[in-house]
């Protein structure tokens, strides 16, 4: 399902029962090995289901390791996104000079907790879904929690820059399955000189996914 949430280029996998339980590189072992036992076997089943992407883009095999806010540093020409939800894990990849960023959000589809739809959800973006029946077994607000969840995995390491719910607004196309996301607060950087994401989303009953990708800035397509 996470395959139909991205342009041709990026490849999207979710990561098969056996990767759960797989062998890491020594070097990524010892980044959690004091972690909880849920932790590491959601950071074993992202790397492996992530090198098998990279495998299909022609990488070699090679340590996935954190950087120091905890997001993969991908190999050199390649950016990425690692999803974890409730024992679902998906990964998707690209290389750089067809996609600046990549972002994969995946949630349970339940409906968002009332208490927290005002600090997720703008009062825009709250009235646009008024009237509009949301996929079955999820709501809009839940979509736009996760759609901001994608956004912010694109945009942030281009940019390296914190963002607040409130400051992106997500604006759906339910037909098409489609949603435009525009960081607007205008005191932090725009991300490969654009404030405009394109995403996709889809529900399968269980899970809500969301999926940004952002294009290579013109000059850059045609490089190697």
């Amino acid at each position: 399902m996470i395959e139909a949430l991205f342009p041709d280029g990026a490849i999207a996998l979710v990561a098969s029962e056996a990767m759960w339980e797989g062998s890491l590189f020594p070097e990524e072992a010892a980044c959690i090995e004091r972690a909880a036992a849920k932790r590491r076997r959601e950071f074993t089943a992202g790397r492996l289901c992530a090198r098998e992407a990279l495998a299909r883009l022609g990488v070699p095999p090679a340590p996935l390791l954190p950087n120091s806010d905890r997001t993969p540093r991908w190999p050199e020409g390649v950016v990425g996104s690692i999803s974890h939800c409730g024992g679902y894990c998906g990964a998707v990849v690209a290389r750089c000079q067809h996609f600046a960023g990549l972002g994969l959000d995946a949630e349970v589809a339940a409906p968002l907790d009332p208490k927290l739809v005002s600090r997720i959800c703008r009062p825009s973006e709250l009235a646009r879904m008024a009237d509009c029946a949301p996929p079955p077994g999820t709501s809009w607000e839940k979509l736009v929690f996760s759609a901001k969840e994608s956004t912010y995995k694109c945009y942030y390491p281009l940019t390296r820059t914190f963002l607040g719910f409130h400051d992106v607004e997500i604006a759906f196309s339910p037909a098409e399955s489609s949603f435009t996301a525009t960081v607007v607060r205008d005191a932090v950087p725009a991300a490969a000189g654009t404030r405009n994401f394109s995403g996709r989303f889809a529900c399968d009953g269980a899970r809500v996914f969301t999926g940004v990708a952002l294009a290579a800035p013109a000059g850059t397509q045609n490089s190697v």
